[in-house]
């Protein structure tokens, strides 16, 4: 009875939880100086946001399965 609703809810809460990790990074990469920025791998970002960074010249290296590398994104010189 409850099931396409929970299922709704689990989307919505994985779609809000990447939107909210992606409006942290744009802030980081707004006030970043160093050039690198890194993520714990736990933040989740969209294809469309990733595609988006690397149009902007911003290199993003996922972190691997295997280990506990972080998101890194370094950014373009200023």
């Amino acid at each position: 009875m409850y099931e396409e609703d929970i299922e709704h809810a689990l989307r919505a809460r994985k779609y809000n939880a990447i939107r909210a990790d992606e409006r942290e990074l744009i802030n980081a990469i707004t006030y970043d100086t160093g050039g690198i920025i890194k993520r714990r791998p736990c933040f989740g970002y969209s294809e469309e946001f990733i595609g988006e960074l690397q149009e902007h010249d911003i290199n993003v290296r996922e972190p691997d399965e295997n280990s506990d590398d972080d998101w890194t994104f370094k950014l373009p010189s200023m």
